[in-house]
């Protein structure tokens, strides 16, 4: 099997080391977008997240008070921005309850499958689960808010209509999906088809770990570089937006930074292995040398 590689010639492994270099690029972008929305649902990822994040539980706490006291009289006002931390508190505990963001969970990946899978028909979600303890939870925190129950006893749950005039979805996803497999095994036929006609594994594997350096590098500016850019856009006076923004962002660009330190380190290991063949190689050519 070894006989099969390093056959140095020139043309054919400058061929495939360009259709290499290609394809990993290609694969450098879609490997990343299909951890993000290709396999799982990034609605539970991006919910999850912005359910675990801190601030932006504390601004929804302060949006919903916001809107409960348009038109207050004053008393009113000082009695709700005490009761602001306290439902911080009560949604600090709601997160932590490993049921509740099941729930939250189920109603996300449903919501997702509606859309991706193209449904033609209206769809209601039953979410009533899920506002019901939010609604108890401020009962707890004020028992004013029992005139909600009511509201959530009449409501039907979310109401999902299709999307007749958008993008079909599914058809993208499952495109992203194939091009990922496509880019995958052409990547993995070029590098070895590299192999084969490079001069030497010390070659391949500096070849190949200074590529994986360069596309790991391109992942991570790019992934910053179109979070600055999402974060930017958000206007700045919109307190609720410019807390959740960034999270759903990071939600969904993580795996692009993961794919590119992943690749970095991958790039590192190869161009260190290829240095220490070479200089192995060179030790033993020197003490044949000196036998002879």
């Amino acid at each position: 099997m070894a006989g099969y590689f390093f056959k140095a010639k020139r043309g054919f492994a400058v061929l495939f080391g360009i259709l290499f270099v290609l394809f990993a690029f290609v694969l450098s972008v879609t490997l990343p977008t299909w951890l993000s929305v290709g396999a799982g649902s990034p609605a539970s990822k991006t919910v999850t997240a912005l359910t675990e994040n801190k601030e932006v539980r504390d601004e929804a706490a302060r949006f919903f008070i916001e809107k409960l006291t348009e038109g207050a009289s004053a008393e009113d006002l000082a009695r709700f921005d005490e009761l602001e931390s306290t439902i911080s508190t009560k949604l600090d505990e709601l997160v932590a309850n490993d049921e509740f963001m099941a729930k939250v969970g189920d109603i996300s990946d449903e919501v997702y499958d509606f859309f991706v899978n193209g449904v033609d028909e209206t769809q209601v979600v039953q979410a009533k689960a899920v506002v019901g303890d939010l609604v108890d939870a401020l009962v707890e925190v004020d028992p004013e808010f029992s005139n909600l129950q009511q509201e959530v006893d009449d409501w039907k749950g979310l109401e999902l209509e299709p999307m007749n005039d958008g993008p079909d979805l599914k058809s993208i996803k499952d495109g992203l999906n194939s091009l990922f497999w496509i880019a995958l095994l052409l990547t993995l036929a070029a590098g070895a088809l590299y192999a084969r006609w490079s001069r030497s594994k010390r070659g391949a594997l500096l070849f190949g770990g200074i590529t994986m350096i360069v596309l790991g590098v391109v992942d991570l500016v790019a992934a910053g570089a179109v979070r600055s850019a999402v974060a930017s856009s958000v206007d700045e006076t919109d307190r609720f937006a410019n807390a959740a923004v960034p999270v759903v962002a990071d939600s969904l660009l993580s795996p692009f930074r993961t794919v590119g330190i992943a690749w970095v380190v991958i790039g590192v290991i190869s161009i260190i292995s290829g240095v220490a063949i070479g200089r192995r190689a060179k030790v033993v050519s020197g003490t044949a040398n000196a036998n002879d």
